[in-house]
């Protein structure tokens, strides 16, 4: 399975940490496309945790000796390997 690359707005975020001596527009108009991107993150997140699981789960481990590691249920590992209840991102707007 390929893995989907970091959305856009986020792979930049390391250089957009804020210096106090050298604001610009383009800082601010890159943390404000970074923002209404939030849930393209939180999909590309969901699918990084779900494709660790499911390599986790394929190895040594079960989702019993697995879920109080990662502090869950193992019905909970269970779902998030199938990718069961993943939402789906809301398109970007500004």
């Amino acid at each position: 399975m390929d893995r989907t690359p970091l959305p856009e707005p986020f792979a930049d975020l390391v250089g957009l940490a804020f210096d106090p001596a050298n604001p610009t527009v383009e800082q601010a108009q890159a943390l404000g496309r970074a923002l209404t991107s939030v849930p393209q993150l939180q999909a590309w997140l969901r699918e990084q945790r779900q494709l660790t699981v499911r390599a986790l789960l394929d190895g040594e481990d079960t989702k019993e000796t697995l879920a109080p590691r990662l502090e869950l249920s193992p019905q909970r590992v269970a779902d998030i390997a199938s990718g069961h209840g993943r939402k789906k991102p809301k398109p970007a707007t500004d």
